[in-house]
């Protein structure tokens, strides 16, 4: 029950914008241990209407920008973000770089054209 009711929250508080979104949860074990790039288990994905990416920890509600339209929305005070780097995971395999995003991030942009 409340993972219908947190996506729910979720819209009604990003506001008129985000009614046009589309919204998937993904988890670190759908996508594997391997390559999941984020510190927490599971993450929303949401592309908006204008293109911008963003990934929401269902956790803690905090959303995180995932390319430059979004960084740009949060700059001009548009969106309430934070980087992405927050919650980013470090590559056990290569030590001091940080897990890729780009799986994440075409699997947000395939939700643009929904």
């Amino acid at each position: 029950m409340l993972k219908k009711v947190i996506p729910a929250m979720l819209l009604l508080s990003l506001g008129g914008q985000a009614m046009a979104a589309q919204i998937i949860t993904v988890s670190r074990f759908e996508v594997g241990k391997a390559v999941w790039p984020f510190s927490c288990e599971e993450v929303m994905l949401i592309c908006e209407k204008d293109g911008s990416l963003f990934a929401i920890n269902p956790s803690t509600l905090i959303q995180y920008s995932l390319n430059d339209k979004a960084e740009a929305r949060v700059k001009s005070g548009q969106v309430n973000a934070h980087p992405i780097s927050v919650i980013q995971a470090e590559d056990k395999a290569h030590p001091g770089q940080m897990m890729s995003l780009q799986p994440i991030i075409e699997r947000t942009q395939a939700l643009c054209g929904k």
